[in-house]
């Protein structure tokens, strides 16, 4: 499923394109530390490096790795001191709020599937690892997947995922490199699911707008999408921002706002038990 790699913002002139996920500019953190007089955040750079979640989040921003490490939950990281910082960071408010946005996409789906007689048509943009899609296990007989993601490595390790957990599914899977704010990239055939979380923290108001527009028009009559918006939480967006891991934070208010600009049939929010995750089902 999601995880976060979609390309969307326009680059500048003269930058090749990069995934709206992959926030970091700088090549040497600890010489931008050291000019900037930021000393302290030299060590701590080097200590949560020892996990690697915290290692992938800085070395390539909210990559599909990153998601993919949260949905999971394992600790993992180097010698037992990065291990145990690992389960530490999978264990903050922050993290436990963004797993759930895979539970609950499980759900929606599990549930679409028991509401609908027939086959059934999802789109996951960006895809990420869909781990979601592969716990539904034998539920899987009547689904048709495509998955879309702007970096050919996630859509590589889409299909490895697939392959090992889900194989009979792999021959009613699409894999679409595309851009989730070029509507030219949709499938042209009307999709029952639309499922992304991750991506909207890396898109601007109207980036938003655009790819929400997409979606609109991607699905069927009374197909649903079902995608996520994160708060701001002040510990978790320091250690962000400090290594250039850049967030669009939304409160449910401005989610009401963006949905209502669209002809919805319904929309549906909820929140997670941290009160960090706001989501949303959207029936067209």
């Amino acid at each position: 499923m999601n995880t976060n790699s979609m390309l969307s913002p326009a680059s500048a002139v003269n930058e090749s394109p990069r995934p709206a996920n992959f926030t970091r500019r700088t090549a040497r953190l600890t010489a931008k530390f050291w000019r900037a007089g930021h000393w302290h955040l030299i060590p701590l750079y080097h200590f949560l490096r020892l996990s690697d979640l915290a290692r992938e989040g800085i070395e390539r921003s909210g990559s599909y790795r990153f998601a993919d490490h949260l949905y999971q939950n394992r600790a993992s990281g180097r010698l037992l001191i990065g291990r145990l910082l690992d389960r530490v960071l999978l264990n903050t408010q922050a993290a436990r709020g963004m797993r759930d946005r895979c539970v609950r996409s499980t759900r929606h789906l599990k549930q679409r599937l028991e509401e609908t007689p027939g086959d059934l048509r999802l789109l996951a943009i960006p895809c990420g690892i869909p781990r979601d899609v592969t716990r539904l296990h034998s539920r899987t007989q009547r689904l048709h997947y495509t998955a879309m993601d702007v970096d050919e490595s996630v859509l590589a390790a889409a299909r490895m995922h697939l392959e090992a957990d889900a194989p009979g599914l792999l021959s009613r899977t699409a894999f679409i490199h595309g851009d989730a704010l070029n509507d030219l990239d949709f499938p042209e055939q009307p999709q029952d699911v639309i499922v992304s979380t991750g991506l909207g923290e890396f898109l601007d108001d109207a980036q938003l707008r655009t790819f929400y527009r997409n979606v609109f028009d991607s699905l069927a009559p009374g197909g649903t999408f079902y995608t996520s918006a994160t708060r701001r939480e002040g510990g978790s967006d320091y250690l962000m921002q400090a290594f250039e891991l850049h967030a669009h934070y939304r409160e449910q208010t401005d989610m009401q706002t963006l949905f209502a600009e669209l002809p919805w049939h319904t929309v549906e929010y909820d929140h997670d038990t941290t009160g960090l995750q706001t989501f949303i089902v959207a029936r067209k």
